[in-house]
Parts: C-alpha cells; structure tokens; sequence
C-alpha cells in the first residue's frame, strides 16, 4: 500500500471557490451587478421600463405601472430601499420588503396569495405578509405605496 503525499496546493478548487463565490456575488446583489455592467451611456437616460422606475429622472418615485403588476397576484420590483413585493386587488395595492425574513433571499411573486421563498420554503401570505410556513418565524414588513393614475409609488 502506498501513502499518498498530500498537496498544500489544488488549483481545482480555488477556481471552483473563485467561481462560486463570483455566483454569490451576482446572486446577493443584482442591481450592483447590473451597475457594475452598464456603461456610463446607461446612467441619466430618463428612460422609464420597468427595471429603472425608481430611479429614473421623469419617475422618481414610481415603482410600477399599475398594469404591470398581475391583478390578483403580485411583482417583485426595485424599490429605494431594495426588492419590494407588489400585490394587487383590483386597484388597490399592498407592498412589502421582498427579502425573506429567515435569511434574506428575495422571495418568488406569490401564486395563489402565497409568496415562497426558494432558499427554504418559507412561506407569506400575501394578504398581510405573515408567515404560513417556517422557517421563517416573522413576517414580511409592510412597505407604504399607493396608486397615484396609473402608476404605483412609494407613499
């Protein structure tokens, strides 16, 4: 039997930790990767999609076009202060802080009033935002919007 020497060195796993930990990079923060991508042509279009209302220039304070946001269901947007859940009934509009109270992952839109985490499966009521399923044990904080015309925005 021969002993095998171990290396102090495996050049396969430091890629694979250079790799992983550029994932979570990306995963942890989409708007700082989007930011890190876009090219200074980007910043200052006053363009208003979906993806930059809340800090576009002609829509400061808007979220979503009320249209966007699926009427017995919900959408995950950019909000001043991170992801924010909308959920609509008909014109009225709930909000909350899209980032599950367990460990922070940006919950899933909700289907059929639930709202699932995919990290663990906790899961909110998109009623009032409380726990249906653990892990999570508190529930998802209320964010203040309202519906101004057509548009949905911080309150």
């Amino acid at each position: 039997m021969t002993a095998v020497e171990p290396t102090t060195s495996r050049p396969d796993l430091k890629s694979r930790r250079t790799m992983l930990c550029g994932l979570a990079v990306a995963l942890l923060a989409p708007g700082a990767l989007v930011a890190a991508c876009s090219t200074d042509s980007d910043s200052g279009s006053g363009s208003t999609t979906e993806d930059n209302r809340a800090t576009s220039p002609g829509f400061p304070s808007g979220l979503a076009a009320l249209a966007d946001v699926p009427d017995g269901g919900g959408l995950i947007v950019e909000g001043p202060d991170g992801q924010v859940l909308l959920v609509r009934t008909g014109d009225q509009v709930k909000a909350y802080n899209a980032a599950c109270t367990h460990m922070g992952t940006i919950i899933a839109a909700p289907v059929d009033g639930v709202a699932t985490c995919p990290n663990h499966g906790s899961e909110f009521s998109t009623e009032d935002g409380s726990v249906v399923k653990g892990p999570a044990t508190s529930p998802l904080a209320e964010v203040a919007v309202r519906v101004d015309g057509t548009d949905v925005v911080m309150a």
